[in-house]
């Protein structure tokens, strides 16, 4: 899976000339936490207008410029933040990815580095004023933790009715998980998903299995007859039946 399958385009961003008082508002508005900072440029072949990516500016960020008025006031200072501009306290450093990144290579990074938030970009390359090609970063998408969570239910099958059965596979041995799925495609049981994760240190690995079904009696009672060992997902790792 790939980070566009992923990915939010409908995108709500800033300008590096826009007041904190306007993102700080659409902050509030969309409960977001961070905005992306764009510079729309015109193609010459279309009059739509395209985002280059210029930094992201936070919730945190804001709040800094906040504070620090706070501070300036009290010794005489005046410097209204909600006048000044989003290019004076954007983050201009960004770690990015591309459509084509692997969703688990983004999510590497996420967590690694403890960010909320990737923003997708494409690259193109342009002529200007001085006949010097230059590389424009255009933002494309965004890519967040909920991005993730949500595809990861959805993936999980969260959304469809439906229930969990794991099936233990001893050794790595995918026997088991393999005369499972052919017993359910004999019931025309459906199956929503399979996920077979790599192990936590200590855990036996097990293979779970999202039936697209509230009442598979039938493929239980088959896979009993067929000496599979199974257990519901809502109970400990170790209750198997067999």
């Amino acid at each position: 899976m790939i980070v566009s399958e992923v990915m939010t385009t409908q995108l709500v961003t800033v300008t590096p000339h826009d007041s904190l008082s306007h993102a700080a508002s659409l902050l509030r508005q969309h409960q977001f936490h961070h905005l992306p900072v764009v510079r729309p440029i015109h193609r010459h072949e279309t009059s739509n207008t395209w985002p280059v990516l210029e930094g992201l500016i936070t919730s945190d960020d804001i709040d800094l410029a906040a504070s620090v008025e706070a501070k300036n006031s009290s010794n005489g200072e005046q410097q209204p933040w909600k006048e000044r501009r989003v290019a004076e306290v954007m983050n201009r450093s960004l770690v990015r990815v591309t459509p084509m990144t692997s969703v688990a290579a983004a999510a590497q990074i996420l967590v690694g580095r403890g960010l909320n938030c990737l923003p997708v970009v494409e690259y193109e390359e342009s002529v200007n004023a001085e006949q010097e090609t230059e590389t424009r970063t255009l933002l494309v998408g965004l890519l967040t933790r909920s991005d993730l969570l949500l595809e990861l239910a959805r993936t999980l099958g969260a959304f469809e009715p439906g229930m969990d059965i794991r099936i233990p596979l001893p050794m790595d041995d995918l026997t088991s998980l393999s005369k499972m799925l052919q017993v359910a495609a004999t019931l025309h049981t459906k199956v929503l998903s399979v996920i077979v994760a790599p192990p936590k240190k200590g855990m036996p690995h097990v293979a779970r299995i999202r039936l697209g079904t509230e009442n598979p009696a039938s493929l239980l009672v088959a896979l009993q007859k067929a000496g599979i060992s199974y257990s519901f997902a809502d109970l400990q790792q170790e209750d198997f039946h067999a």
